[in-house]
Order: structure tokens, then C-alpha cells, then sequence
């Protein structure tokens, strides 16, 4: 009994310590799991970002071409009316 009297402050600083420790770790877990689940969540978004790039950048390449051949038959037209024009 005379030992747990001369010790009980260390015992308790003890058991103090652990149960700090414990709740930190406890505290650290739980954001570790939230930043864990923001970074998946991230990780999708970025990826479905980058599938709507592609489709967008196929639509425009889609549509430049469209564009060359709208081009293209605008300048025959010319071509056609300037020569027509140049023969009256």
C-alpha cells in the first residue's frame, strides 16, 4: 500500500498520457478518412472533367471542319462569280 501512495502520481500521469494519446490518434483517424474520401471525390471529378475536355475538344474538331468545307465552298463560289462576272 505504501508503494501505491509514493506512485499514484506517476500512475495517473501515466494513464493520462495514454488517453491523450489515444484521442489523438482517435481525432487523427477521423480527418485522415475524411481528406481520404475529399480526395477520391476529387479524383472522380477530375476524371469526368477530363472526359468532358475530350468530348468537347471532338465537337470542335467536329465543327472546324465543318467550317473548311463551308470555307472551301464559299471560295469555289467566288471563284465561279468573279470569272462569270469577269466574262459579261
Amino acid at each position: 500500500m505504501h508503494l501505491i501512495k509514493e506512485w499514484w502520481f506517476l500512475i495517473a500521469f501515466t494513464i493520462g498520457i495514454f488517453g491523450g494519446l489515444y484521442k489523438m490518434s482517435q481525432t487523427l483517424n477521423e480527418t485522415l478518412l475524411k481528406l481520404k474520401f475529399e480526395i477520391t471525390r476529387l479524383s472522380e471529378s477530375l476524371t469526368d472533367s477530363k472526359n468532358d475536355r475530350v468530348r468537347l475538344h471532338s465537337r470542335i474538331d467536329d465543327t472546324e471542319k465543318e467550317i473548311d468545307g463551308h470555307e472551301t465552298r464559299i471560295a469555289v463560289l467566288e471563284d465561279w462569280r468573279s470569272e462569270r462576272v469577269g466574262k459579261s
